[in-house]
């Protein structure tokens, strides 16, 4: 502004000056001496009782403000000592706004209308039906996809038949359905159902070809690379969607030697992220959670407040939630970073505090929040896994507890089986569960083929005193499948959840002189266990216990002893068209941002110099203004402070909202402020 605001009391508006700014740009601005200015004072019109020259208007400071040299007074600039130049710390915290995809809160959550470019409904039944290809029937009428876009699908297998659909982007926590992303590589109109899309995926859909009723889903189209190109402008004040890079510095298990490895993931350029961290070889991915938007605004100021960070992920089904085994009725994840210590990260150089799936002691750790960085770090392989697209599931698996033990599998004997885990060799460890296709009432909801459990748990093998290997044993924790429905509650939870018919156990055998990690074990050489056609010890089934689906009661209580028979009867476990399939299109780290919501708040630290100016009794009671008269003007007036660096160039400029009057009875003491 070109003139000071008037206010009911006086304040000193200060700046740097363009000198002051290169001097700060240089490293060289200093704060030396004081200078006193009356240059915008009239001293004649205040000689008559009409008006004060204390309500004289003054001009701002500037940029490029006219220099003066010597006080008003023609006396040298007054050096300033020590103790009046000093600096203090302010900090200063708030609130932000959520950074969402979703309105509302828990239990009531709506999918903004905002961040999606449009939806569309997906109709299913006995004449246009899902047969498991990679081909999408969209409804016409809806929204327009486009070659390359992401598509958001909440399914209903044919058990929600009871599901009335609705025209709203409600997400019924207590409707815990698979929900999966694909992307688009093709369009054509149907040639077999008029007015349908059909969208070529990067994958197959569920096959629902068993279905005797009609049922209708939304699906929701985001934009690929949406924060790059779509939500993050340097045209909008604010971007409130968060980025998310998956960094996976380790080929995923099952991969085909030689094929497309971890270098060619999507988020491999932010690898280097991840060393920064310090994670260890057994970190196999971190989930970068930043804000790395192009913006005018600055709304996470200078970084986050402890205790304050809040992630929810309300489309995620949690296998830590807490519930019994196949009862759990709402999905959602929230995550916290309330509890416990802050922590020093030695290789960042700054400290953390762990994220937790609740606020107290005995919650999960899945992750880190860096507040002075602004950023977060998921950890827990599992909830990477499902908030990977290419994973086929929104579930998560529970992690198997291995050991050692001495005898084989009840009924056998150590006459009848060989022990698998001999010293020297190093055993790695995990599962994957499979569903039959197409759904069926009591058996199966239909999904297709899921990436195995991402834990990966590792024991090196031992002989007994007797230099026989002993046997590999797994059993998971109670409650561990709190989604996983039996045959009669897939009709009793209406089609929420999911199921499995085979859980198969992989192995990786490695020689321990090989120093291998659960991060950097080679993606070749696992093997599933046993031989699906004649069942084994690798393989729990739902014929198992003649049941039509597995029981995730019977499946929690169950151990595995694994034999080396049973791994010899195995065969080599290869990931399937489903997740080495349409990579061109989406494949492994294609991940750009956060589908769930962020609080958080925020804090930022100014530094202030304060300078303090003095003008004792005896000086400035005389000016050098032409307008001034000794024998007709008893006081003189300030308009200006200026602050001068060791070659006298005048680096800052206080101006007065009102010119302050001095005389010989005034000392005069200004606390000069400036923020950086």
């Amino acid at each position: 502004m070109s003139f000071l605001a008037n206010e009911s009391q006086t304040f000193i508006n200060i700046r740097l000056t363009d000198a002051g700014r290169r001097q700060l740009s240089l490293g060289k601005l200093t704060f030396v001496s004081t200078i006193f200015s009356d240059s915008e004072v009239d001293y004649s019109v205040s000689r008559t009782a009409s008006f004060s020259l204390s309500n004289s208007r003054i001009m701002s400071p500037k940029d490029v403000n006219p220099t003066f040299t010597t006080n008003f007074d023609g006396s040298s600039p007054f050096l300033l000592q020590g103790n009046q130049v000093t600096s203090a710390r302010q900090i200063a915290t708030a609130a932000t706004q959520t950074a969402s995809f979703f309105t509302g809160s828990t239990n009531a959550y709506a999918i903004d209308q905002n961040k999606y470019l449009g939806r569309a409904t997906i109709t299913y039944s006995a004449t246009t039906s899902l047969t498991g290809g990679s081909i999408l029937n969209v409804d016409a009428g809806g929204y327009s996809a486009q070659t390359g876009n992401l598509v958001y699908i909440p399914w209903s297998p044919i058990q929600n038949s009871g599901l009335t659909y609705i025209n709203d982007t409600i997400v019924l926590s207590a409707n815990p359905t698979n929900a999966l992303w694909y992307k688009v590589s093709a369009i054509t109109t149907s040639a077999t159902y008029p007015g349908v899309l059909d969208l070529t995926l990067d994958r197959p859909v569920p096959n629902f070809s068993n279905t005797g009723t009609s049922q209708v889903v939304n699906c929701y189209f985001y934009p690929d690379n949406g924060i790059e190109d779509y939500y993050g402008s340097a045209a909008t004040l604010s971007t409130s969607v968060w980025n998310m890079s998956i960094v996976r510095t380790n080929t995923v298990e099952g991969s085909v030697v030689g094929s497309s490895g971890f270098t060619t993931y999507g988020s491999v350029q932010y690898a280097g992220a991840k060393h920064f961290f310090g994670f260890s070889s057994d970190t196999k991915a971190v989930g970068i959670i930043h804000f790395s938007n192009e913006y005018s605004g600055n709304t996470y100021a200078e970084q986050f407040m402890e205790k304050s960070f809040v992630l929810t992920l309300p489309t995620i089904m949690w296998h830590n939630v807490g519930d019994d085994n196949g009862q759990a009725s709402s999905y959602g994840l929230t995550m916290y970073d309330s509890y416990g210590d802050s922590y020093y990260d030695v290789s960042a150089n700054t400290t953390f505090r762990f994220l937790r799936d609740g606020i107290g002691s005995t919650n999960k750790i899945i992750g880190r929040v860096y507040h002075k960085l602004k950023m977060a770090v998921i950890t827990d392989q599992e909830l990477l896994t499902v908030m990977t697209y290419k994973s086929n599931r929104n579930y998560t698996l529970p992690e198997l507890s291995v050991s050692l033990v001495g005898n084989p599998k009840y009924p056998l004997t150590t006459s009848q089986a060989t022990g698998l885990c001999s010293s020297g060799n190093t055993y790695f460890v995990t599962y994957v569960p499979e569903s039959s296709s197409p759904c069926l009432s009591g058996v199966s909801y239909g999904y297709g083929d899921v990436l195995h459990c991402a834990y990966v748990s590792k024991i090196d093998g031992q002989n007994d005193i007797n230099g026989n290997p002993q046997f590999l044993s797994m059993n998971f924790p109670s409650n561990s499948f709190p989604y996983m429905r039996s045959s009669a509650n897939m009709e009793v939870f209406s089609g929420t959840g999911w199921n499995a018919n085979n859980v198969q156990i992989l192995v990786n055998e490695q020689s321990t002189s090989l120093g291998y990690d659960i991060g950097n074990v080679p993606e070749s050489g696992w093997k599933r266990i046993s031989d699906k056609n004649f069942s084994g010890n690798g393989i729990y089934s739902s014929s198992t216990y003649s049941d039509l689906t597995i029981d995730p009661l019977k499946l929690a209580g169950y151990n595995f002893i694994i034999s080396r028979e049973d791994f010899d009867s195995g065969s080599t476990y290869s990931l399937n068209s489903t997740f080495t399939g349409g990579t061109d299109t989406l494949f492994f780290g294609g991940e750009s941002f956060v589908y769930g919501n962020l609080d958080v708040n925020i804090m930022s630290t100014t530094f202030k110099t304060s300078i303090v100016a003095m003008a004792k009794n005896d000086q400035l009671n005389f000016s050098t203004n032409y307008t001034f008269d000794e024998d007709l003007d008893d006081n003189t007036y300030i308009t200006g402070i200026g602050i001068l660096d060791q070659n006298n160039n005048l680096v800052a400029l206080g101006k007065p909202t009102y010119p302050i009057k001095k005389n010989i009875g005034r000392f005069l003491t200004f606390q000069l402020e400036i923020d950086f």
